[in-house]
């Protein structure tokens, strides 16, 4: 199977979006609406920032810019992807739930558990599984903060994994909201953005019981499942989030979905290794 790379290409020109061009016809509508009617001038502008604001939280529009969100494959083909990470108190466990069944899925780390737990690195990585660029700290917030911060984010946590010898070519959003800002800054630093198309709605995994259940009932072919390896809030549901995992996995398969690589679903590599360090 050969992937499309992506190109690290910094300051190259992204083609216009769909909301640069809706915005360029609906700045000159209102323009020009501006001398019949005020009222309507406005209300074409407010139009447009509602419409930016509602394609922050729904990135599968590529409203504001390419974002993958599903594969396109036709098959019953799903991939599994892991946020947060790592965690040296579940990521070991849920690696050896995915060897058990001999499946392989990418887990988007943020820099800081990247920086803390190397060896959980290398074990992912020598297990066959994919790395993601998750951000740098994790800020649920960070897409309210400015160009300078969010790229700061996404490019430290691109140093982290580069000194560990990955480069990651794939970036998934805190919370999966993106803003108008992330897509010229995946650009400059040759990414590309990734979310998902099934979840848990696990709340990070705060609400571990019955994900089986959310996940299963809604799967569908070329869906990107998004589950997280960061620990439960509380001790107790530690057990029950590696079962859940486990009836995830074992539900896929008894539907006849089968579990491949995310670069194998999107026909598109999400990391290359060098020399590591």
């Amino acid at each position: 199977m050969v992937f499309k790379k992506t190109m690290v290409m910094r300051d190259r020109k992204a083609a216009l979006s769909p909301a640069h061009i809706t915005g360029i016809v609906l700045i000159v509508a209102a323009v020009a609406a501006f001398f019949v009617q005020p009222l309507l001038s406005a209300a074409l502008l407010l139009f447009y920032v509602v419409l930016c604001v509602w394609a922050c939280f729904y990135p599968q529009t590529n409203f504001l810019g390419p974002v993958i969100s599903r594969g396109r494959s036709g098959e019953k083909k799903v991939a599994i992807t892991f946020d947060d990470g790592p965690s040296e108190f579940t990521t070991v466990k849920i690696l050896d739930l995915l060897d058990r069944y001999s499946l392989r899925a990418t887990f988007f780390v943020s820099g800081l558990n990247a920086t803390q737990y190397p060896g959980l690195i290398d074990e992912i990585i020598r297990r066959g599984h994919s790395i993601g660029n998750h951000s740098m700290r994790h800020d649920p917030l960070v897409m309210l903060k400015s160009y300078r911060v969010l790229y700061r984010e996404v490019y430290d946590a691109q140093a982290v994994l580069r000194k560990m010898g990955i480069d990651a070519l794939a970036f998934r959003p805190p919370v999966g909201i993106i803003n108008p800002k992330l897509p010229s800054i995946l650009n400059r630093l040759g990414l590309f953005c990734v979310t998902f198309s099934c979840r848990a709605m696990d709340a990070g995994n705060f609400r571990v019981k019955n994900m089986a259940v959310r996940i299963l009932k809604k799967l569908k072919g070329d869906d990107i499942i998004l589950l997280h390896d960061k620990p439960p809030r509380r001790s107790k549901d530690y057990p029950v989030l590696f079962q859940e995992i486990e009836n995830i996995l074992t539900g896929i398969q008894d539907r006849g979905f089968r579990v491949v690589p995310l670069a194998q679903l999107i026909d598109r590599e999400i990391m290359t290794l060098e020399s590591r360090t």
